[in-house]
């Protein structure tokens, strides 16, 4: 269970607007988090799993009826505008998190924080994965997918809390969450055990069904 008891309510922005090219023909047109996994569809496996949040799901025009009856908030962008375009549409609280929504956590993670924070894990890096350098508590600096890594780094699990006046939101679309806000930012980095599976592939997709049954 993915828990907040620091304030109740806090805000939590789920992106579920990815096309999941890389998991056709398993998703037939349907983006990735509507992948059904033994009868419901995978972001309600990611819901279920959430506590303490008000939740609203960030999509596009691309995807958005496969969202609208799913008996939560969505905001629909219009057109595709990256993973961070939505804060330039939405009216913004003063507090709230960001968490991609193609990926499930099975342990239980407490995101409290007082402190603009992106959430990391100790993993063994591929040259597909991004990960931060960080002390003392601080994000240093972001290095995207670097080929010479090797032994384990702290890997961003995409999930973010963020203070709204410490974000500086570009003026252009699209925007990336990743490239054009965090690393601009003064962010702390909170380091958490757990299992993820990231459903972006179909060999990863085929490891959460397997855990599920």
């Amino acid at each position: 269970m993915i828990v907040t008891e620091l304030s109740k309510g806090t805000k939590l922005y789920l992106l579920v607007g990815g096309r999941g090219t890389r998991l056709l023909p398993v998703t037939n047109g349907k983006p990735k988090p509507m992948v059904d996994i033994k009868g419901k569809p995978f972001v309600q496996w990611v819901l279920d799993n959430l506590s303490g949040f008000d939740v609203t799901l960030v999509c596009s025009d691309l995807n958005y009826e496969y969202f609208k009856n799913l008996g939560v908030d969505v905001f629909n962008e219009g057109e595709p505008s990256g993973t961070a375009g939505f804060l330039r549409k939405v009216n913004l609280p003063e507090t709230f998190y960001v968490m991609n929504g193609d990926t499930f956590f099975s342990d239980n993670i407490n995101l409290d924080s007082e402190k603009s924070t992106i959430f990391v894990a100790e993993e063994e890096v591929t040259n597909d994965v991004g990960y931060i350098e960080g002390k003392d508590g601080m994000v240093q600096y972001f290095v995207e997918k670097d080929p010479g890594a090797w032994g384990k780094k702290l890997v961003s699990l995409g999930i973010y809390k963020l203070y709204r006046n410490e974000i500086e939101i570009p003026n252009m679309l699209p925007i990336s969450m990743e490239y054009d806000i965090l690393p601009k930012m003064e962010l702390s980095y909170k380091v958490v055990n757990t299992d993820k599976f990231d459903i972006g592939t179909p060999e990863r997709l085929k490891k959460f069904r397997d855990w599920v049954c």
